[in-house]
């Protein structure tokens, strides 16, 4: 007969101590057995229970420490304001929100092993407390008056997790993202954070260096902050790898964007492929299917510029992400005639030849149109004098048809509506006719 009582700390998920009796004049050897059992149960308990502790006592600590980050973050300056991420005490109040955020996470999976995907999206919901926002004038967003933390952590590989931190005063917003993995003893750490490489970069002004930069205008024209966090097929070594789609956060209709992929070895995460896209803000896609990613970008032309909210000229961005390489497939325009149309007007504008693009009537045509428009400008110009003028901002370009040997479309701009006709010479499109309205 047997014996079990439970001594339990109200709060508390495990009993702090058990303790058995037994009457071993019975059942002497089980007995024994039991009590051995139960002892290793009672350790197992105990340890769970002391670890559960300790993460709570250093979850609260983390809290303070992060507060007091925020208090100065949110300190009133001359203007009535907080100050603005440029501000030159930001660097190092974000240098240590960021690396408490690291600590928090840890510390999270730690008492979290198997995170459900709600958990991951809320892994910060308890390290701050909540912002105080009100509706803005239109009531299509929030407003704040104290700068917020945000964050989320995606499972890369096994106890392998990404996770992104960001602050704001409303805007712009400012991310890092960090790898949380376990260390040589087992336990997780925060091992890597991109904006430690940054640093190292930032004099240099390339693409690693853009996660420094915190300035709203400038060489940079915003921060950046995390779009998207997305695992990938491994190495052909067995590495983690991911993707990071970040955006700048500045204003306009239509923002900067920076594509990464990363693996990671077990002590750092070293850089496969890195590049930048534009596009317009509420619109586009980004579909990663197998290992093949595709971006809706929204592409440049040398004479002709669209509005900021306009998404064209648009273009499909490829990349293969393959075990043992990171291909870049191009980009190709969605509507190539708005490619082909401004290629022949750069042409005539250097003043280049056009004999493998066009008759010499349609060239004709186009300068004489970009003489006009420069006469006109060169009116009202103070200062400078246009020979040979662009057509403006692009409004629509409307496909009439298209097939295997030519095709016909209407490119509509600010200084003229043109209707041109085109064949393929060798697989090229070379224009054939031209009607300017």
């Amino acid at each position: 007969m047997t014996i079990y009582l439970q001594f339990i700390k109200p709060g508390l998920k495990y009993p702090m101590f058990s303790i058995v009796l037994c009457l071993t004049a019975y059942f002497p050897s089980s007995c024994l057995f039991a009590s051995i059992l139960l002892s290793s149960e009672q350790d197992s308990q105990e340890n769970a229970i002391l670890q559960s502790d300790q993460y709570t006592i250093l979850g609260e600590q983390l809290r303070i420490k992060h507060k007091a980050v925020l208090d100065e973050m949110n300190k009133i300056g001359p203007d009535g304001n907080p100050a603005q991420l440029d501000d030159p005490k930001m660097p190092a109040l974000l240098k240590r929100g960021w690396e408490l955020a690291g600590k928090w996470a840890a510390a999270y999976f730690e008492t979290h092993p198997r995170p459900s995907d709600d958990e991951l999206n809320s892994i910060f919901e308890e390290f701050a407390e909540k912002p105080k926002g009100e509706k803005s004038k239109y009531r299509d967003f929030f407003e704040y008056h104290e700068y917020v933390i945000n964050g989320r952590a995606v499972k890369v590989g096994s106890d392998i997790y990404v996770v992104t931190s960001s602050y704001a005063l409303n805007f712009p917003e400012t991310a890092t993202f960090i790898i949380v993995a376990r260390d040589h003893e087992g336990r997780f750490q925060s091992l890597w954070n991109i904006k430690d490489l940054a640093e190292e970069h930032y004099a240099s002004r390339d693409e690693i260096g853009r996660w420094a930069h915190l300035t709203r205008r400038a060489y940079y024209n915003g921060p950046l902050t995390v779009n998207k966090i997305l695992p990938i097929q491994p190495a052909l070594n067995g590495h983690a790898r991911f993707l990071i789609d970040a955006y700048q956060s500045a204003d306009g209709g239509t923002a900067l964007a920076q594509l990464s992929i990363w693996e990671w070895d077990g002590s750092e995460a070293k850089l496969l492929f890195i590049d930048t896209y534009n596009f317009a803000i509420d619109s586009g896609e980004f579909e990663l299917t197998g290992n093949k990613l595709t971006i809706d970008t929204k592409e440049d032309l040398r004479t002709v510029y669209s509005c900021g909210m306009c998404p064209e000229p648009r273009a499909t961005w490829t990349v293969l992400i393959l075990p043992d390489q990171i291909r870049d497939m191009g980009r190709v325009f969605k509507q190539p005639e708005l490619k082909w149309a401004d290629e022949l007007f750069s042409k005539i504008l250097d003043r280049e030849d056009t004999v493998s693009i066009a008759t010499p009537k349609v060239a004709k045509a186009i300068k004489v149109r970009m003489e006009e428009i420069g006469r006109e400008y060169s009116k009202v110009s103070q200062s400078k004098k246009y020979e040979l003028s662009t057509f403006g901002m692009l409004e629509k370009c409307r496909i009439i048809h298209r097939d295997k040997t030519g095709g016909e479309f209407d490119l509509s701009m600010d200084e003229a509506e043109m209707r041109f006709k085109y064949s393929f010479r060798k697989g090229k499109p070379f224009f054939t006719s031209l009607r300017i309205q």
